[in-house]
């Protein structure tokens, strides 16, 4: 019974351990305001960089503490530096290499007015250059002045492109730009040669626990 116990917690350690698969291109680098930041000023725009162009189907919002929207469209901007690097994974050859990215590509959310003080919500869904979905959500304290709507303001209702929920065929996204292009995906039909280097661990582990071990008179333990 131990010896079970010990060869499942082993296979937990080694699955833990090993390297997963990676994330996706076109991830976020940074944003401003960056999450779990305070802000106290009324700008009208939130920046946030990518390590490509985020996809013509993009869909972004800026909701207020009280749930409501207050963005009002999004464009891109001129790409530029990162101070960090950013490393995302790329599938070559059956293989995840690591690659570094040295530039962002903004995307500008502009925001129409501060209607309370309180935690924001950004939000972002767009498709990467390999047609891996790029989502996430950044919070933010805005404790600013606080503005009424304009006069002809309406709260937008738009919600994500149908290709980005996954209900028809993806529109192309984005090449990059400065940064090589990714090997195209091998669609899931081969194993990473990480994974099969990890089974193979794992039952040698298996076996080295469960064999009989000899009694001290030479002769092997049986089972009963």
């Amino acid at each position: 019974m131990f010896r079970k116990i010990a060869v499942v917690a082993l296979a937990t350690a080694l699955a833990v351990a090993l390297p997963s698969p990676a994330r996706a291109h076109g991830q976020l680098a940074f944003s401003d305001p960056a999450d779990q930041t305070t802000v106290t000023d009324a700008r009208d725009r939130v920046t946030l960089y990518f390590t490509e162009r985020a996809s013509s189907v993009a869909f972004f919002s800026v909701t207020a503490p009280d749930g409501t929207r207050v963005d009002h469209g999004w464009s891109g901007g001129e790409p530029k530096p990162l101070e960090k690097p950013v490393t995302e994974l790329t599938l070559r050859d059956g293989k995840w290499e690591p690659q570094e990215y040295r530039i962002g590509f903004p995307t500008v959310v502009a925001v129409s007015h501060w209607p309370q003080r309180g935690v924001y919500t950004i939000r972002y869904l767009s498709l990467a250059s390999d047609s891996d979905k790029v989502s996430g959500e950044i919070r933010f304290d805005y404790q600013g002045p606080v503005s009424a709507a304009p006069a002809d303001w309406q709260a937008p209702t738009s919600q994500p492109d149908p290709a980005l929920l996954g209900q028809s065929a993806p529109s192309a996204a984005a090449a990059p730009t400065g940064a090589p292009a990714p090997a195209p995906a091998d669609g899931g039909t081969s194993w990473p040669y990480w994974l099969i280097g990890g089974l193979i661990v794992v039952a040698g582990a298996g076996y080295l626990v469960l064999r009989p071990r000899p009694r001290p008179g030479g002769r092997p333990r049986t089972r009963r």
